[in-house]
């Protein structure tokens, strides 16, 4: 275990190296928020492992497993890199602390997180986010489960209001309709910020293939006229985790993003 951490640790000091012409700034449409969530599943209402820190921290709460993964993730438009960014997430019950650097083309800003998510009942979960990058700011979530069916979420992210940051309010439905086999979910996005005011929304599905191979897609639009696709794979091997994803944009925006995770029960 303290190998894989160096490693991770190393790996998160490497900045990538841009390429192409100088990239334009990021700009407002959906896919700025989408490089600073992790990889997988973008559903408020699914993620009860280490990454629930960046989507819902009240995740944390509703799963007992222990996870420790390290994500990576690449925005690009017409070859250009606009951002990258990556994470070392680690989740116990009810608790998470996470580290985030994000590579621009002219400047490097590193977040940390602090995550509590107090178990307070069997299938309900409320979690905080403290965030410390170039100054402090936080999210608040909730969820629950309906007889291990349906699941709700709720969160507020950047609830602190700041002229350089986007605040989103983010709700969610998933609908178990196989056990451990099939999902399906809605989301929607409402940003509030200097930059826009606009609701996107979409939803999708996850699916097991086989009992180590899991595959998720999904498509929203983006408040701004642009519609999203996401696809992603995963593989269980053993304890382990790899998963990747790719997303494209009617814009021409294109995110890669890869992660590696280890759980315990």
């Amino acid at each position: 275990m303290l190998t894989w951490v160096i490693t991770m640790a190393v790996l998160m000091a490497a900045a990538p190296v841009a390429f192409g012409s100088s990239p334009k700034p990021i700009d407002s449409t959906f896919s700025y928020r989408e490089i600073f969530l992790p990889p997988g599943t973008p559903s408020v209402a699914l993620r009860t492992d280490e990454t629930a820190i960046l989507w819902n921290p009240a995740g944390l709460a509703m799963s007992k497993v222990y996870y420790i993964g390290y994500c990576w993730k690449g925005t690009y438009l017409k070859d250009a890199r606009e951002v990258t960014s990556q994470y070392v997430l680690v989740k116990s019950r009810g608790f998470g602390v996470g580290f985030m650097r994000d590579d621009y083309s002219s400047h490097v800003k590193t977040t940390t997180l602090f995550s509590l998510a107090p178990h307070a009942a069997d299938n309900f979960g409320l979690g905080f986010t403290g965030k410390w990058k170039g100054g402090f700011n936080f999210d608040c979530g909730a969820m629950a489960r309906i007889k291990d069916r349906v699941t709700l979420a709720f969160v507020g992210r950047n609830l602190r209001e700041r002229s350089d940051v986007r605040r989103y309010m983010e709700s969610g439905v998933a609908v178990t309709a196989v056990p451990r086999k099939l999902a399906f979910f809605f989301d929607t996005i409402h940003e509030s910020s200097p930059w826009r005011h606009a609701l996107a929304y979409g939803g999708g599905f996850t699916a097991q293939l086989e009992y180590s191979i899991y595959v998720g897609a999904s498509y929203f639009y983006d408040g701004d006229g642009n519609k999203i696709f996401r696809a992603s794979l995963s593989f269980m091997t053993g304890v382990n985790l790899i998963a990747g994803e790719y997303s494209t944009t009617t814009n021409d925006w294109r995110t890669l993003g890869g992660r590696i995770a280890s759980y315990s029960q």
